[in-house]
């Protein structure tokens, strides 16, 4: 399921210009969106790499510990933040206008 990232903006675009809503303090934020959108994909990275938790030398350097991954909050909050960037443009799935190139995908 996984898309391209410029397939997304692209999506998101064509959503504000259906709505004639394609300014530009509104695409600034679509660019805030897609910054996120990076920020995201190294986050699940890391997760997967490292897991939720990962073992790591304490301090003091004498024990090993367990360590809870801050990617996995950090995940979470991206992910809220990204959903009311949307949510303030009003691109939600009971509003979404489907063109042909949307069903291909």
């Amino acid at each position: 399921m996984a898309q391209k990232k410029g397939d997304i903006l692209e999506s998101l675009v064509s959503q504000l210009e259906r709505k004639e809503a394609d300014i530009s303090c509104f695409l600034d934020l679509l660019d805030d969106y897609m910054a996120l959108y990076d920020i995201k994909k190294k986050l699940k990275a890391d997760i997967k790499k490292r897991g939720v938790s990962y073992e790591t030398t304490s301090a003091s350097g004498k024990a090993t510990i367990v360590k809870q991954n801050q990617s996995v909050k950090d995940l979470v909050a991206v992910n809220k933040q990204m959903l009311m960037i949307l949510d303030k443009l009003g691109l939600t799935t009971e509003k979404t206008i489907k063109d042909d190139d949307d069903e291909k995908l």
